[in-house]
């Protein structure tokens, strides 16, 4: 542990070993880390050699029989080969606004004293547990997986400082509606086969999936780290809390193109009276370029509908960013109601 800076009867210091942040990193997350979790949150630590600035409150003498340290906040930074320093699982206990500025302050001298030109966060690893970003006001803090919970003042003391919102996320609770894609009249898939490959086939098609996901964002919503450890934690966890069915992609048979793909994320935090999981985030749908417009999103959605409701899986939450309007608009009309925002904040250090 390395001593960072110290103020009053406060201290920041730096944890570099993944146990060590694992045992404190409760202070600085709102979703539950049961022992499942405990894997994937050390591969991400380990793979993007993550460390975690602690805010230690120093209590005096007068008040115990010896000097003594207590962890009251914590922030873990990494980053990925690039200039920006990401950092994620930001809390203090009491969500105290000196402590918040003082440990957001910590972050900026981290940045500059380890060169890095931009910071942006939160972006919690591993963020297919976690999820990112600060939750705005009036937003719902039922527990969901990917959606942490925040005071308000985080963001407030953030923007005070000089950080500027870097990406809006909103998210829509909506049922699952269940849908016969080979049904609809207005389609024609007879040159499309919708496949779950399993997780081996998912392995052997990971280059192809993340290329399709890559092309299908503008470069302002690529905000994560640039790793294909997101990836591996993603296929495994969906693989060990959810079902084959719940990643997917669609084959262009007469090219043998993959024309679409996506996923959703089981949420293991709610189950109906039978044990099974009730909800999912609707997390991924993308359509190649050259295929749009010919109803591929639907067949996706509507092939995996039928699944879910086999499954008992009756609702579910659809991350869209607060920008792509037409999503918004189409998760509107299936019922879908925004009840949650999250923000991605940036600060550019001039060095």
């Amino acid at each position: 542990m390395q001593s960072l800076e110290i103020a009053e009867n406060f201290t920041t210091n730096i944890l570099t070993e993944p146990n060590d942040i694992l045992k404190q990193l409760h202070l600085g997350i709102s979703i539950p880390i049961i022992p499942e979790f405990h894997k994937y949150i050390l591969q991400d630590l380990e793979h993007y050699s993550a460390e975690a600035i602690v805010l230690v409150k120093n209590i005096d003498e007068d008040y115990s029989e010896k000097k003594t340290d207590k962890i009251v906040g914590i922030t873990v930074v990494y980053g990925d080969g690039s200039d920006v320093l990401f950092f994620g699982c930001f809390g203090v206990c009491d969500h105290d606004a000196k402590k918040i500025e003082f440990l957001a302050n910590s972050l900026l001298k981290y940045a500059r004293k380890n060169g890095y030109k931009l910071i942006r966060g939160p972006i919690n690893i591993p963020t297919v547990i976690f999820g990112w970003g600060f939750m705005e006001e009036k937003s719902s803090n039922e527990l969901f997986i990917g959606c942490p919970v925040n005071d308000p003042n985080y963001q407030k003391i953030f923007i005070k400082n000089g950080f500027y919102t870097k990406f809006r996320e909103d998210r829509y609770q909506m049922k699952v509606l269940r849908i016969n894609p080979f049904r609809l009249k207005r389609y024609n898939f007879n040159d499309y086969i919708y496949i779950n490959p399993g997780k081996e086939g998912m392995y052997k098609i990971k280059k192809e999936f993340i290329k399709l996901h890559l092309i299908n964002l503008p470069p302002s919503s690529r905000i994560t780290p640039k790793s294909a450890q997101n990836f591996d934690n993603l296929v495994n966890f969906i693989f060990e809390f959810g079902k084959e069915w719940m990643m997917f992609i669609v084959i262009h048979k007469p090219t043998n193109v993959m024309a679409g793909c996506g996923f959703v994320m089981p949420n293991p935090f709610s189950r109906d009276d039978k044990g099974r999981l009730n909800s999912v985030s609707f997390h991924s749908w993308v359509v190649h370029p050259d295929h749009r417009r010919r109803g591929i999103s639907m067949l996706m959605y509507g092939a995996s509908s039928l699944y879910a409701w086999e499954d008992g899986l009756r609702w579910g939450s659809a991350p869209i960013g607060s920008d792509n309007v037409a999503s918004g608009n189409e998760a509107k009309k299936l019922g879908g109601v925004k009840n949650r925002t999250h923000l991605i904040l940036e600060y550019r250090l001039y060095n």
